[in-house]
């Protein structure tokens, strides 16, 4: 009945009313506005609501349960103010021009808000992490981040479509509901009027009666009102309005009762709102989307503030590594390459010593590993080329994957009743086969086919606790290459900086500077080297291709210069597998040319090169996948068993290395070196990404340095993969590989080095100071990771900012990281400790929370990083992709 009341209505007034929009645009403007002001008020609503909701969900457990009931209602108070503004310029207003402007605000407020909405909504469902909307001002806008970004394109879509139905069926009673709120709490000021009234009627006499307004307008109103069930629930003409209401109306809106409860809920929310301490914490919680973009956390000295659990750290206070650099006479007067602190010019130049590093720790005085010392002796391993392999998105648990671990039983549980088919286990057994063989670790699986079947175990040092420097790429590549903790900053910001040691590159440069270093000779300890980098994805992404160069490497082959039509291989053979480029394996041509150019050329190589085939989205050529997890590929499944294709395409694309090494006949004087840039925690969460994840499975990576002539050595030590460059240069040199002037120059460098060689007995603990390994998390400047080799179990995850927690776990209780103990209060956190573990865990918490402090700072230092100064940078880089347009 209510329908076909609705229907004869706008037949009988709809058509008068399109004629007379034809003639008035203005009246069309009504019409719209009268649909509008609701409509994307309530978007506005339900985005603001929604998001907050979201915010609050992902922290849930970050403050004590009863802070969060006490004060959980005043974290919405900016909402409610920003809302109860608009749902003001919401109202019917009879003047046009003030509804024009109206419009011009809430229109596009309410739709930024859905989108940010949408995007913060769809983010967190695919990778459990909020996006942190200040650093979308550092967002580089290179091709390879536009597409990145548009592979949540869907999901977003997806949410926002969603939003924009709910808000087309919900804007009507919320926009009553909302008027009728802010009616009642303008009653106080409507009484107060009314009572000042007489006293204005005698001072200035009687009001002028206002005229009427035109006819034809009440029309159109009611017209509106009837299709918008009649009422605005007390909207009047104007919300605030001053006048007095009709007896009837004011029944309907404004009951004793409903103002009593509107009223006093309104002082309650007030009163706490003003009553709440101030705190970081509530702060963050508390901001409304709109501004969070323009906020950022509060700025101390240091980003980190331990000052919740005072301690004597005096030890600490005003010390600095940093010290003139060392003179060493086979260094040139003009410094080399990633020797700039040597520059004659500047004789109290500032170098990293570790002699004045007060966390350092040095086991470079302790004899080599018992196990490899005779072969080192004796001269069977020799080290001709290095092979450094960068494995993109590799977690340590599927180098290799081992039976009833983790990964194992995670993929069990996509089955029927938790059993992998016997047809399935055979392609387990089989996926990580090379780095079973590489590794020497027991996968816990019989194999029967010839497949390394000479050999258990290819030989060489594994590490089976390592965790990565960076779970942002390009830090990862600047903390393995140069063996220093990245910059505490934001995305790639290393390369405008000063990397406070020489990289690989620029170490095997200067032992190729050295006066008995020749290619008129067949013996290759005397050889210069040749530094080649190699990847097959783009190089573009976030100043990468600025970035190599400042590693020292010059020789590139990377997606952008294969598809170049000059380019000796040219064209490329396969297909893109993702939106970064090809499979690692279009490399293998210019793999081998690198390796016949060595041997020609009497030059030792040096070859890193970065896999891109493991990154999201897990593209495999021609698109043919392996079924590993259960039949129902959804969600999270289907991206573990894309995973896990990209992982075994992987473990045979390093197998086909060491084919073309012994194809070249250099198999048995080749380092092949191997290190995962970060991990993912997919598996775990459904994290496809390590952005603003802590979960351990980001940072547990595999370290291999492998040679056929070495025993293999298992480390179970926790270590860090900073300590892969000295364990380079020590290799090296205890295996006689380097000429006599090179090997003097490469153990001045290798002194200079804040990570142990691996090749030694490692030290978790020295004279009262423990071995700390720092990983700054992806992107750089929100969270940073710290555990102590003498307490491994441990893991501190220290907040930069003042919007994200403390948290910390045990992994020996909770090896998965399935209950983290999280708190935005340092001292709630140590409280809860002390509950659950005692004192001693507290008395660990405190040390790693005033060390990170200070850890901090000398971090800055060490790279000479001015925060201040950084927004200058991101100008620079904006000034540097204007000038790369034009070029």
């Amino acid at each position: 009945m209510k329908l076909a009341n609705i229907l004869h209505s706008f037949l009988r007034r709809g058509i008068p009313i399109l004629q007379k929009i034809r003639t008035s645009p203005g009246d069309a403007f009504d019409l719209f506005w009268g649909f509008a002001r609701r409509y994307y008020f309530t978007l506005a609503f339900i985005s603001l609501f929604g998001a907050k909701l979201l915010h609050l969900y992902a922290h849930l457990n970050s403050l004590p349960l009863g802070k969060f009931l006490l004060w959980g209602i005043t974290f919405f108070f900016q909402d409610v103010v920003i809302l109860l503004l608009f749902r003001i310029f919401a109202q019917r207003l009879l003047w046009r021009p003030v509804a024009a402007l109206a419009a011009l605000v809430i229109i596009p407020f309410s739709l930024m808000m859905s989108g940010m909405m949408a995007a913060n909504t769809s983010f967190y469902v695919v990778t459990g992490a909020e996006i942190h909307w200040r650093q979308a001002r550092s967002y580089h806008h290179d091709a390879a981040a536009t597409r990145t970004l548009l592979t949540g394109l869907t999901g977003f879509l997806i949410v926002e479509a969603i939003i924009l139905v709910v808000t087309w069926f919900a804007a009507a009673p919320v926009h009553r509901m909302t008027g009728g709120i802010l009616h009642v709490l303008a009653w106080p000021f409507h009484l107060l009027v009314d009572r000042l009234r007489p006293c204005f009627h005698r001072v200035y006499g009687s009001v002028r009666r206002q005229p009427l307004p035109d006819p034809e307008i009440y029309e159109q109103i009611a017209v509106d009102d009837y299709l918008d069930d009649k009422s605005d629930d007390g909207e009047s003409d104007h919300l605030l309005h001053t006048g007095s209401q009709a007896p009837a109306e004011r029944r309907r809106t404004d009951t004793p009762l409903r103002r009593a409860v509107i009223l006093g809920f309104f002082c309650m929310f007030m009163f706490l709102r003003f009553l709440r301490p101030w705190a970081p914490a509530y702060m963050f919680l508390s901001g409304a989307l709109p501004l969070t973009p323009f906020f950022e956390g509060g700025h101390r000295r240091s980003p980190v503030d331990a000052t919740e659990l005072p301690g004597d750290y005096a030890w600490l206070e005003e010390r600095s590594a940093l010290h003139p650099a060392p003179h060493w006479d086979w260094m040139p007067q003009k410094a080399l390459p990633g020797f700039s602190d040597w520059d004659g010019t500047d004789r109290y130049a500032l170098h990293y010593d570790p002699n004045m590093d007060p966390l350092h720790i040095s086991n470079l005085n302790s004899p080599v590993l018992d196990q490899i010392r005779p072969v080192l002796e004796d001269g069977s391993v020799k080290i001709k080329h290095i092979i450094m392999l960068k494995l993109e998105s590799t977690r340590g648990d599927v180098f290799p994957l081992k039976k009833d671990s983790f990964m194992w039983n995670r993929i069990a549980e996509t089955h029927k009743d938790h059993q992998i088919p016997a047809e399935i286990q055979d392609r387990l057994s089989n996926l990580t086969r090379t780095a079973e063989w590489l590794t020497g670790f027991d996968a816990g699986f019989e194999h029967n086919d010839s497949l390394h079947a000479d050999r258990k175990a290819y030989g060489g040092i594994s590490a089976r606790n390592a965790h990565t420097t960076g779970t942002y790429t390009l830090k990862s590549l600047v903390g393995t290459l140069c063996g220093v903790t990245p910059l505490v900053a934001d995305f790639n910001r290393e390369y405008k900086q000063h990397i406070y040691q020489p990289c690989m590159p620029h170490v095997l440069n200067a032992l190729s500077q050295q006066h008995d270093v020749t290619s008129d000779t067949d013996d290759f300890t005397a050889w210069p080297w040749h530094s080649v980098w190699m990847q097959s994805v783009t190089e573009t992404y976030d100043n990468q291709d600025k970035l190599t160069p400042v590693l020292g490497y010059h020789d590139k082959v990377t997606k952008e210069t294969m598809v170049d039509p000059s380019a000796k291989h040219y064209p490329v053979k396969s297909e893109e597998i993702n939106y970064y480029g090809y499979p690692d394996t279009e490399l293998r041509e210019y793999i081998r040319d690198a390796i016949d150019d060595a041997e020609r050329n009497h030059t030792r190589l040096f070859l890193t090169h970065l896999t891109g085939t493991t990154h999201h989205p897990w593209g495999m050529p021609h698109d043919e996948f392996e079924q590993f997890v259960s039949s129902s590929w959804t969600g999270s499944n289907n991206d573990v068993n894309r995973y896990l294709n990209t992982v075994g395409f992987v473990d045979n694309w390093l197998a086909e290395i060491i084919g073309i090494l012994e194809e070249k006949g250099i198999v048995d004087e080749t380092l092949i070196v191997m290190a995962g840039d970060h991990g993912l925690s997919l598996p775990n969460d459904g994290g496809v990404t390590p952005y603003d994840n802590p979960h351990v499975g980001s940072f547990h990576v595999p370290i291999v340095l492998a040679h056929p002539k070495l025993p293999p050595v298992e480390i179970s030590t926790p270590v860090i993969s900073d300590q892969i460059v000295p364990t380079i240069l020590d290799l090296l040199i205890e295996s006689s590989s380097l000429s006599e002037g090179s090997s003097r120059a490469a153990r001045d460098v290798l002194s200079l080095y804040e990570g142990q060689s691996m090749i030694r007995p490692l030290k978790q603990e020295e004279d009262g100071k423990q071995d700390w390994q720092f990983t700054v998390m992806n992107t750089g400047g929100s969270w940073l990771a710290v555990r102590s080799a003498a307490r491994p179990a441990f893991r501190l995850v220290v907040p930069l900012v003042d919007d994200l927690e403390w948290r910390f776990t045990d992994l020996e209780k909770d090896p998965i990281e399935l209950k983290p103990i999280k708190h935005f209060n340092l001292l709630d956190l140590a409280t809860d400790l002390d509950r659950e573990y005692g004192e001693d865990v507290v008395n660990w918490l405190r040390d790693a929370a005033h060390i990170t402090e200070w850890w901090v700072l000398e971090n800055w230092h060490r790279y000479r990083y001015i925060p201040s100064k950084d927004k200058g940078d991101k100008d620079d880089d904006k000034q540097d992709k204007d000038e790369d347009s034009k070029s």
